[in-house]
């Protein structure tokens, strides 16, 4: 018996009485007459065993057991051992509220099924659910009218209330129990599991614990650890220099001819099929990873789209646009379910956030955060099969970075450049390692405030620190939010702002998003672009006139 979600709000919207209680006491041969149940019953096995026969199907309750009984059932009923049989009736109805109006509520004899039926085995709260049955037949057998009625009611509504709470508890546990050995399965099934450690694991028999299993995650034990282990395989396949041999002895195969086979039933390819296939429907779900795909010639046959300002300019440069996913949650759950990609490509944040879709395809996560570009685009690379082509990249790359420095540096000289940035109403800027400071500084040897030098990626600053980061030159990037441009307009008419060399000078210069804040391999190609641009603007024109 599964019990809904709301439950004690649909009891509370019900209209209970209680038509009858009765306690009986039967031999160990006792049987009744088959017959339609004619009002809803509880029944409560105090001592025994009784098998019943309900719309054809057997079951069996023992003591401590409750059984919902709704109206219209065929019934039939038998001791079942040698202990004589005690089992508690009551009988009762109820009214299910129709609709609510301004004035009154609305109620309709038995109008929906009750929400409780079948069978409750009662194991945390017995005694209780006991004593409420003899106060319940006693109560019945006093006579006292209406407040024997109102008392009756009182006593059911308790009864139903722990019924409701061991139902909670016994899912719960089952929950638990299944998820115990999922979360288990997860960190060991490249190794042997056999059913019976599982069940153990998870407290309950290996029979029930199998059918339980496949009832909340819709495999049995068996094909959900196979699952894991073709997934697995589908990533190192593609992502990993082992051999066949070498990937079926990993996930606990003992024979590649075996692992072969199952990997073809679990898929429908080879392994040497899916290798090849694999890199046919790619979808990237950072949008960061747009700028390396375009560095390696090739578009991912889907991608993440950002919302709004943020989306980037080098998703329109694709040769063949790629089908746009949006960040959604929901989204992105129906548009990877429809594309049946053969690999994902995420950061980790993404495969947090979405561990179920994972299980679409193969997913490949690489770490946006903790890794430079460079290594991020030759991770990709290796995936799609374009090493060769990330290699040239990355040297027509240095050499466009290098000659570009030597223009500007014949510009500026030495002067210093400052990055500084409006963002959620604060002041940020930033430093040598990441993003634009590692275009400016690193790439193109620009030079930064002395200040500047100690920050790796990015630092949030007040305006009274502002005169801190004072440069020959200042790169300032806003945005058309509200804070961002009450922020904008703060800054501009502060002192601070006012005093800096850069602005002295008339040497301020604003700057897009994008493609500065990314941080990709062709978006810093870009960001050379506009850094020349700037500071040396003559240099770009005779550049152009040349290659033309």
């Amino acid at each position: 018996m599964m019990i809904p979600s709301d439950i004690y709000t649909r009891l509370n919207e019900l209209i209970i009485d209680v038509t009858d209680v009765e306690l009986t006491e039967c031999s160990p041969h006792w049987r009744s007459q088959p017959q339609i149940v004619s009002s809803c019953q509880i029944w409560f096995v105090h001592k025994g065993t009784a098998k019943l026969e309900l719309n054809g199907e057997t079951c069996r309750i023992g003591a401590g057991h409750l059984l919902f009984l709704s109206k219209g059932q065929k019934f039939e009923a038998a001791s079942d051992s040698a202990v004589p049989l005690i089992f508690y009736t009551v009988s009762f109805t109820y009214r299910t509220l129709l609709r609510k109006t301004d004035k009154d509520y609305v109620y309709r004899a038995e109008g929906e099924a009750f929400p409780l039926n079948g069978e409750v085995p009662i194991h945390n709260h017995q005694p209780q659910v006991h004593y409420l049955f003899e106060q319940l037949y006693g109560c019945r057998k006093g006579n006292d009218g209406g407040r024997g009625q109102y008392r009756l009611k009182g006593l059911l509504h308790e009864l139903l209330y722990l019924v409701a709470v061991e139902l909670e508890d016994g899912i719960n546990q089952q929950r638990n129990g299944v998820e115990r050995t999922v979360e288990y399965i997860h960190q060991h099934y490249t190794k042997n599991l056999p059913l019976e450690e599982l069940s153990r694991l998870a407290g309950f028999s290996p029979s029930y614990y199998s059918r339980l299993f496949k009832k909340l995650k819709g495999l049995s034990p068996n094909s959900y650890m196979t699952k894991l282990r073709m997934n697995r395989a589908k990533e190192l396949l593609v992502y990993s220099q082992g051999s066949y041999y070498e990937i079926a002895q990993y996930l606990g195969y003992k024979e590649e001819s075996y692992f072969s086979r199952m990997f073809k039933k679990e898929t429908g390819y080879s392994p040497t099929e899916y290798v090849k296939m694999s890199r046919t429907i790619v979808v990237a779900m950072r949008h960061s990873f747009h700028g390396d795909f375009l560095a390696l010639g090739i578009s991912p046959h889907a991608a993440v789209m950002a919302r709004g300002s943020e989306v980037s300019p080098i998703y329109n440069q694709y040769e063949g646009m790629p089908l746009p996913i949006l960040v959604d949650g929901k989204s992105s759950m129906d548009d990877l379910v429809r594309l049946k990609p053969t690999l994902i490509l995420c950061d980790d944040e993404w495969a947090k956030l979405n561990k179920e879709l994972t299980h679409v395809a193969p997913t490949v996560t690489i770490p946006y955060w903790d890794i430079p570009w460079r290594e991020r685009l030759y991770r990709i690379a290796d995936l799609v099969g374009r090493r060769k082509e990330a290699k040239a990249w990355l040297q027509y790359y240095e050499q466009k970075a290098e000659q570009a420095s030597q223009r500007i540096k014949a510009n500026i000289g030495d002067e210093t450049v400052f990055v500084l940035r409006i963002v959620g109403g604060k002041l940020r800027v930033y430093g040598m390692d990441r993003n634009i400071g590692s275009t400016l500084y690193q790439d193109l040897k620009l030079t930064p405030p002395e200040n500047v030098r100690g920050i790796k990626w990015r630092k949030t600053i007040t305006l009274e620190e502002l005169p801190d980061y004072d440069a020959n030159y200042v790169l300032l990037m806003g945005s058309p939010h509200k804070k961002d441009q009450k922020m904008m307009r703060k800054l501009i008419q502060s002192p601070q702002w006012q005093a800096l060399t850069a602005v002295r000078h008339h040497q301020c210069v604003d700057i897009a998003l994008y493609p500065w804040i990314d941080y990709s391999a062709s978006s810093h190609e870009l960001v050379i672009d506009e850094v020349v641009r700037i500071f040396a603007p003559e240099e770009q024109k005779s550049q152009k006139s040349s290659n033309n």
